[in-house]
Formats: C-alpha cells, sequence, structure tokens
C-alpha cells in the first residue's frame, strides 16, 4: 500500500503524475468518492485533497468544522469502506491524503461501480464487475452503504403476512423490528444492508439501481407503441403492479357451457394466454436478471398476437435452453432474492417455473412458448393461439390437418412418421398433408434431410 508518514513522502507524491494508484483533487466532490471507489476495486490507491491536479499548485483545504471527521464518516456512509485519512502541512497549506486498500468485494457509490484505468476514472462493465466475485458471493449478499431507514416497513410486514400464510417461514411475529426480520433473513448482518434486501424491502432501490425498473409496453408493431409504463419502486410492488398492467392488456372471454357451470357454479373466465404463466414469468424475469447490469430494464412487450418477456441476464457458461427444459436444471443468478419470493409462497424451489409455464400452455391447448438466451440476456416469447380448431376448420383443412396441428401446439414438432401414427396414412399421403400445411404458412421444416425432418409451428413476425 502506498503510504504517506513524512512531509518528505508528500513532496514525493506532489512529483509523480496522476495514475492508477494516484490522483489529485482542489476540493471533495462527488467525483472523490467515485475515484476512491475505482481504487478500492482496482489495486489501491491515494486521493491527495487540497493539490490542483494539471500543476500540482498546492491550494489547501479548509479543515474547520471538523471537516476531516464528516469527510471520513461520508466515505463510510457512501461507499462502506474505511481509509486511512491523514493531514499534512506544506507551504503553510493543509493538504489531507485519503488512502484505500484494495477491497475483497466490489464498491460500489451511489449504486455504480468504478474502475480505474491508467489515470482515468469510468464505470465498471457488467463482465468486469462479475469478475470481482468468487463463485460462493452473489450480488444480492453484497452489503452497501444503505441505513434502515430506507426499507418500507409495510412491504416487510405484508411479506410476513404471506410466508405465514404460505407455511414457509417459522415463528413469525408481526411485531419484530425490521432490523430483527432482516438479520434473520440473512439480508443484513454486522458488514450492513444488503442489496438484496434494497431491492426486495426498498422504499427507492432506483436511488441506488437507476435500471432495476420494469417497463412494459403495448406494441401494435415492433415501431408503434399505444402505451408505455415504467414501473419502480421495490421488486414486490413492480411485481404486483406488473401483474395487473399485463392483464389490462390481454382479452378475456367467458365460458357457460354447462361443463364450466358445473365445475363452479358461475361462468369460467378464459384469458388469451394462462394467466399462471403470465405471473410465472414475470416473477423469473424479476428474480433472475442480472442485477450487475445496470444498463437495461426489465422489459415485457404486449403485441397482438404474442408477449415477449425479456430480462438482461443470458444462462451461465455451459448451461443451455436444453439443459432446463429436459433435465430440469436448476440456477439461481439472485439466491437470496429468490428466496424471499418462496417464502412469500409466490415461487417454488428448485427452478420449476418454466417446467410450470409449459404445462399451462399444454393444458390450454396452446403452443409451447419459446426460450432464448444470448449475450443480450434471456427472453421467453408467448404466443396467442391463433389456430384454434374454429381457425383452422374456416382454412378448409381436413381432420388429419387438424388433428396434426393440434399435437404440434402441445408437443412442440411433429415428424411424418408420427404424423402416420397419429392419423393411420401411410408416408405419401402424410407428405402430401404436412406439404400443404407448409405451403399454407402453418407449418415449417426445420431439419436439412427428408428423413428427418420435423415439424413446427412457422414463426410469425412481431
Amino acid at each position: 500500500m502506498l503510504g504517506v508518514k513524512h512531509v518528505n513522502d508528500l513532496y514525493s507524491l506532489l512529483a509523480r503524475f496522476e495514475g492508477r494508484r494516484i490522483d489529485f483533487k482542489e476540493e471533495v466532490s462527488a467525483n472523490l468518492y467515485r475515484l476512491l471507489s475505482a481504487f478500492a476495486n482496482t489495486a489501491g490507491g491515494i486521493a491527495v485533497i487540497g493539490v490542483r491536479d494539471h500543476d500540482h499548485a498546492v491550494v489547501g483545504v479548509d479543515l474547520r468544522n471538523n471537516a476531516v471527521k464528516k469527510l471520513a464518516d461520508s466515505i463510510t456512509t457512501r461507499l462502506g469502506i474505511h481509509p486511512a485519512i491523514e493531514i499534512r502541512e506544506i507551504e503553510r497549506k493543509s493538504v489531507v491524503t485519503v488512502a484505500v486498500e484494495r477491497s475483497r468485494v466490489p464498491v460500489a457509490c451511489d449504486g455504480r461501480y468504478y474502475t480505474r484505468i491508467g489515470d482515468t476514472t469510468r464505470e465498471m462493465l457488467p463482465d468486469e464487475l462479475r469478475g470481482f466475485f468468487q463463485q460462493s458471493i452473489e450480488w444480492d449478499s453484497v452489503a452497501g452503504p444503505y441505513s434502515f431507514d430506507e426499507i418500507d416497513e409495510e412491504t416487510v410486514r405484508r411479506f410476513l403476512a404471506g410466508a405465514k400464510a404460505a407455511g414457509r417461514l417459522a415463528a413469525v411475529d408481526p411485531a419484530e423490528p425490521v432490523e430483527a426480520v432482516l438479520r434473520r433473513l440473512g439480508l443484513a448482518g454486522d458488514g450492513g444492508i444488503s442489496n438484496g434486501a434494497i431491492v426486495l424491502f426498498g422504499r427507492e432501490p432506483q436511488r441506488y439501481f437507476q435500471n432495476c425498473i420494469l417497463r412494459i409496453g403495448r406494441f401494435k408493431r415492433a415501431d408503434i407503441i399505444v402505451g408505455d409504463h415504467e414501473i419502480g419502486g421495490n421488486l414486490f410492488r413492480q411485481f404486483e403492479e406488473g401483474e395487473r398492467i399485463i392483464k389490462q392488456y390481454l382479452g378475456v372471454r367467458y365460458d357457460i357451457s354447462e361443463e364450466a357451470m358445473q365445475e363452479s357454479f358461475q361462468r369460467r373466465e378464459v384469458w388469451d394466454y394462462p394467466l399462471p404463466a403470465i405471473r410465472e414469468a414475470l416473477l423469473n424475469a424479476l428474480i433472475h436478471r442480472d442485477y450487475f447490469n445496470n444498463t437495461v430494464q426489465t422489459q415485457v412487450k404486449i403485441f397482438d398476437d404474442h408477449i415477449r418477456f425479456h430480462n438482461p441476464g443470458n444462462l451461465p457458461a455451459g448451461v443451455t435452453i436444453d439443459m432446463i427444459l429436459k433435465e430440469h436444471y436448476s440456477y439461481h443468478r439472485n439466491p437470496k432474492v429468490a428466496e424471499i419470493f418462496y417464502r412469500a409462497g409466490l415461487v417454488e424451489r428448485y427452478g420449476s417455473g418454466i417446467e410450470r409455464i409449459i404445462t399451462a400452455f399444454r393444458s390450454a391447448g396452446m403452443p409451447v412458448p419459446a426460450f432464448v438466451s444470448s449475450p443480450l440476456g434471456f427472453t421467453l416469447t408467448m404466443r396467442m393461439d391463433m389456430l384454434n380448431e374454429s381457425s383452422l376448420r374456416k382454412m378448409e383443412l381436413n381432420e388429419r390437418q387438424i388433428l396434426a396441428v393440434e399435437r404440434v401446439k402441445v408437443e412442440g414438432s411433429i415428424t411424418s412418421g408420427a404424423y402416420q401414427s397419429l392419423t393411420g396414412v401411410s408416408a405419401a399421403t402424410a407428405f402430401r398433408d404436412l406439404k400443404a400445411l407448409v405451403d399454407r404458412g402453418i407449418l415449417e421444416q426445420v431439419s436439412p434431410s427428408r428423413r428427418n425432418t420435423r415439424y413446427v409451428l412457422r414463426e410469425r413476425p412481431s
């Protein structure tokens, strides 16, 4: 660590150029806190206050009114670190040095993380930030410069009530102090209050995490938006308000058939999409987003015939969509956030959300949603059933073709052999029937050879 123990050391510093581990500031400003965050996140360093940066002229610092103590307190409050602060006299003027050690975990300044590149301070990129964390340390467990006054007590009380009703939190005391609740949940400790506590229960998480926001848009086309909603607040508020707004844009009809009336003695609501799947997709987007990435909002885009849920949080290296769909692979990017939603009775353990989404669509006889993981994040696309039996009959399809389309909607695809088994026709007839469905733009081929050809529902443009 760079040390400043004698006046001669200070003269030596003044003779140096700014670099990765040293910088000069005329006064205390917002830039100083960003600089200290960058020092802590790289190799440590010294900020010399009271010196002009371009010519190293000593201008001095006003030390009246406990200025140094106030500076130390503000650094601890805003950054959560305890630097070594010293006062030196040079040219009959006071100069303050602030020495910062390299931190084991990233140090945030107002919810953003900074790094030092040469003599420049800049915000860290998400991938750079991830590199600071060991495998056992997650974003939602990292403590920040927060106070218990920033926690919304009403949200905490509602959570406790939900956890008690779900039977997922032992010995619930409605009058338990908020601080005690967060400590018991592992969201606060001697190191401070965690990021997870702020996004789950904070009054205004956006003060620290600008794009911790749910954005819901209603589109007629990709370039024509007819409704736009930006939902802030904590994750419980985003979920509740988000679900309400999405339902506002969905169509609903009423089933008054004899079967429906026998089930509940009242008409049954039939929504454009299965509501349990909508709920699960929204929860997944909020829980599993990459909160290191503070440049992108969680997004829901609602079109006439489909809904797209997107969050900045692609799958980790080595994990594929097939693994999640076939092997029920469970991955929690934010385990504390996931645990709190579980205890609240809103989700189940072991990453079964996608499986429940698929089951809900299959039970409704609708096309299985599509899942895509890319460097930009994770996207789930639900499509409205534009190929219901009534629509298919209007297209004058034969009974075999209608049966095949219904099978594809449930299973995701069909082969010529499966078509023959389903309908009892010859290979030639199966080929003609399936080709007709492709020609009509209902199905498309997704395999290169005729022997291995699979037929899936054709993608419709957004």
